[in-house]
């Protein structure tokens, strides 16, 4: 089976990394073409026993083969219209890790068609300055659109579950995953948003008013997730996690137990994600109003979210 990487950054590192030492699968990685004549390696590190797996040399191309059988798209959410670019020179089913809200849901698919499948990866992970990447797996698979019987490309994608599994990354087909995706992220995506505000997690926890606005947006983001699909059992708690005293006790533990984690945190969702936070909040807050829901949390925290200065 061959799978083209689009997006090699921490995400699809892990992804390609994984299937091609243990998915028995020729990965290619579509990198920006100042990348192509690179040789070096790709590292990833597994955080708990630290299991070091190199790719010593990886293919890297600037388009994606033609005889490529699936496309995994694992750019960020605002590089995700970008990509669609280099997309069109295939005709292989495309699973995007990326999180879609139902707007960017509806142009891939206005402009794939069913070739388009939405993903829930269960990989958490970032890259060091050395290019080492660490993750996490926490204990869910890696949850896919069940294509439809007999839709083209159909076999390759659950090929691509089988070789996720042979991976560790246990691949699962599942329907409704394009819906179940943004309703679980909105329920809990304005914690990020408030840290990438504060700057790291010890002035968030001294930052009562911002905790307060957290703690409403994510009550928000709550009942708009009922609307937009049907999100992971857990995800509805996100008000009682991010309520002051909560968050407070969490990210505290997180701090003293997991140093990685809380530095993962700080790095990801609070600088990383600054310009994603902002078109996300954009989406959340339109979708909000054309549902007719409570968004004055959400507003007020878009209107941070657009004043801040770069992190």
């Amino acid at each position: 089976m061959k799978v083209a990487v689009l997006g090699a950054g921490a995400l699809g590192s892990v992804y390609g990394a994984r299937l091609a030492l243990r998915g028995q699968v020729d990965v290619t990685f579509v990198v920006r073409p100042a990348r192509v004549a690179s040789t070096e390696p790709i590292v990833v590190e597994a955080v708990r026993g630290d299991r070091r797996e190199v790719v010593e040399a990886p293919s890297r191309a600037d388009a994606v083969p033609p005889d490529a059988d699936v496309l995994l798209v694992a750019v960020g959410t605002c590089d995700l219209d970008a990509s669609t670019v280099p997309l069109t020179t295939s005709e292989a089913p495309i699973v995007v890790l990326t999180p879609m809200l139902p707007p960017d849901w509806a142009r891939m698919r206005a402009t794939f068609g069913e070739r388009v499948l939405a993903a829930m990866p269960n990989v958490v992970a970032y890259m060091r300055e050395d290019g080492v990447v660490r993750y996490w797996t926490p204990p869910a698979p890696t949850k896919i659109d069940e294509p439809r019987a007999g839709s083209a490309g159909a076999d390759a994608v659950r090929e691509l579950a089988g070789a996720l599994s042979r991976a560790g990354l246990r691949g699962r087909l599942e329907l409704g995953v394009h819906e179940k995706n943004p309703a679980t992220t909105v329920c809990f995506i304005a914690i990020g948003m408030a840290l990438s505000l504060a700057g790291s997690i010890a002035a968030l926890v001294d930052d009562e008013p911002l905790l307060s606005l957290a703690t409403r947006a994510c009550r928000e983001g709550v009942r708009l997730s009922r609307r937009i699909g049907a999100p992971e059992p857990w995800a509805p708690l996100a008000p009682a996690l991010a309520a002051p005293w909560a968050l407070r006790a969490w990210l505290g533990a997180l701090v003293r137990l997991s140093p990685e984690a809380a530095f993962y945190a700080e790095e990801h969702f609070g600088r990383k994600l600054r310009e994603q936070h902002r078109a996300m909040i954009r989406s959340m807050i339109e979708l909000a109003r054309d549902h007719a829901l409570p968004r004055d949390a959400l507003e007020e925290l878009g209107r941070r979210l657009e004043a801040a200065p770069p992190p």
